[in-house]
């Protein structure tokens, strides 16, 4: 297709979940019903798949297989994934794979992956790493069921960012919303779902060989930054960096990048004379130097450091 703006806007794919709601209509998406858990707002994965709001029968996956020379010539699949998830219950306790694993089991990128808390409840906690001292500790806690001791709680606010390496334990927890950068991938391993079961009566899959595979022990690092103005992190896997503007600001893209992506995160304005609200999510292609933003917004901005990602073996 013939690319009329380096800007190019994707309408989301929306994701039913056990734990959905409606809280998605608040940051103003039309969801089709009031059991949806995740906006895909920027995908290039089979499972929740993003379109051009240009052309709703164009992927974003068909895109970027079309024109990769505009993103840097990218080996493989399309790298990174962004969700807005809004938690009405408590997701599954899970961990996820590291690339090794998951290229090996499931022909897949593993699943780091980072939160953005967009807004939660008062005195809200999150699930984040775990209290055993070696893995006998470990199992023992988890055929005794002793998930007070084993699983680790940790306070947070709006505006607070984690980092989700793979092998941490971890759960998001009722009326928390979150923003999730992550590699692109949809492998998850629960540890633990609260012996729920589904509208048949069935218990939700366990994946406890693959956790005690995966898990780290001890526990991993936390990787913690409190809520502030300008948030900047990087990783091997993607940088993220979160800014606000209150009336004008210019953003440059950093020295030898040739795409990112963006997803605005409250209020509206115009960026290099595009109308943007809430929601909104965009790539951004063809060496875009700079974002020149007006109004009153909050954006986060993602990419990768290196666009040489090896094909899946």
């Amino acid at each position: 297709m013939a690319l009329d703006n380096k800007i190019i806007k994707l309408s989301p794919f929306f994701s039913k979940k056990i734990w959905g709601g409606n809280k998605l209509k608040e940051l103003g998406f039309n969801i089709p019903s009031d059991d949806i858990g995740e906006a895909w707002v920027i995908s290039a994965h089979e499972n929740g798949m993003s379109f051009l709001k240009s052309n709703k029968n164009i992927s974003f996956k068909n895109f970027f297989e079309e024109n990769r020379s505009l993103f840097g010539n990218i080996k493989g699949d399309f790298p990174l994934l962004s969700k807005i998830i809004t938690a009405n219950d408590f997701l599954s306790v899970q961990v996820h794979p590291n690339d090794d694993y998951a290229i090996k089991k499931h022909n897949s990128f593993g699943k780091p992956e980072s939160w953005y808390i967009i807004d939660c409840p008062e005195n809200a906690k999150l699930i984040y790493g775990h209290n055993a001292n070696n893995l006998n500790e470990f199992e023992t806690l988890i055929k005794d069921k002793n998930w007070n001791s084993l699983l680790k709680e940790i306070s947070v606010k709006k505006g607070d960012f984690l980092y989700v390496e793979p092998g941490k334990i971890h759960a998001i927890t009722p009326g928390v919303i979150i923003y999730e950068l992550q590699r692109s991938s949809d492998i998850t391993y629960r540890l633990y779902d609260y012996d729920r079961v589904d509208n048949e009566g069935n218990a939700r899959e366990l994946h406890i060989k693959e956790i005690i595979d995966n898990i780290s022990i001890p526990d991993s690092k936390d990787i913690i930054i409190k809520a502030n103005k300008n948030l900047k992190f990087n990783c091997d896997f993607f940088s993220i960096e979160k800014i606000k503007v209150s009336q004008f600001l210019e953003w440059k893209k950093p020295e030898n990048l040739t795409w990112y992506q963006f997803t605005v995160l409250s209020g509206n304005g115009i960026i290099n004379k595009i109308d943007f609200k809430t929601g909104d999510s965009v790539f951004c292609v063809d060496k875009l130097e700079s974002l020149k933003i007006e109004g009153n917004l909050e954006i986060l901005i993602s990419w990768i450091e290196s666009c040489c990602y090896e094909e899946k073996k």
